[in-house]
């Protein structure tokens, strides 16, 4: 389900997803929402995002076969999850994050 193309020529161009989401106009809640196929990327942002890794949309289109094929088996359990607990769940990793980094600074002394 994620998009495993764009998230490899991202990485590979050296963008954190908060720089990308950054440069296409969007939060980084957003922008992994999206590469991680929870949320369908729009044409429109499809070419912002080829844009500004510089290369052609094809390198990194995905389609969202499999997402529809998700939301429908999640439709047919009536379980939606609220967007302010996906940015929720976003904020914690970021602070999970920062706390492993400081951990690896305290055991390195």
């Amino acid at each position: 389900m994620n998009k495993a193309k764009l998230i490899q020529v991202r990485l590979s161009k050296g963008f954190s997803q908060e720089e990308l989401a950054d440069l296409i106009g969007m939060s980084q809640s957003n922008y992994s929402r999206r590469e991680s196929g929870r949320t369908n990327i729009t044409e429109i942002e499809w070419a912002k995002i080829a844009k500004e890794l510089g290369v052609d949309k094809e390198i990194i289109y995905e389609s969202n076969k499999e997402k529809t094929h998700y939301i429908n088996t999640i439709n047919a359990l009536q379980i939606t999850i609220p967007d302010f607990i996906m940015e929720h769940i976003e904020l914690l990793k970021k602070e999970n994050k920062k706390l492993k980094e400081k951990l690896k600074r305290y055991k390195a002394q």
